[in-house]
């Protein structure tokens, strides 16, 4: 959250959206539908409501930006440029080299399915 906005419940409520759609990005898939698991579809809306341009995901996805105060556009083109290469961020800031070894693991997985998805939308 940003420092000099109100804290409300709200505000953590649209925060906590927003983190949980990015979370989703390197969890590991299941196959199996369950509702502790992310499955290849949350996975799948998680990247399109990250870094669409335009549409249903990127309205709900500035709507909600709006109001924390954040601009959804400059959120999904950073987002966008992560996916094409720059750095991720690990996950903390004293991560030990297993987890950023398992963060650039999960990195590349999710930049693989990035470019699949991408791919049929350049070729529409």
């Amino acid at each position: 959250m940003l420092p000099d906005l109100p804290r409300t419940p709200e505000a953590a409520l649209v925060t906590a959206i927003l983190m949980q759609a990015y979370r989703d990005l390197f969890v590991t898939v299941r196959t199996e539908s369950n509702a502790s698991f992310t499955t290849q579809s949350d996975q799948d809306q998680a990247i399109t409501f990250l870094t669409d341009t335009a549409g249903a995901y990127a309205q709900h996805r500035n709507a909600l930006c709006a109001l924390i105060g954040w601009d959804g556009d400059v959120l999904a083109a950073r987002v966008r440029a992560m996916m094409d290469g720059d750095d991720f961020a690990p996950p903390t800031p004293d991560a030990t080299p297993a987890t950023l070894e398992r963060h650039a693991a999960a990195v590349e997985r999710l930049r693989e399915r990035w470019h699949a998805l991408k791919q049929p939308r350049q070729a529409a």
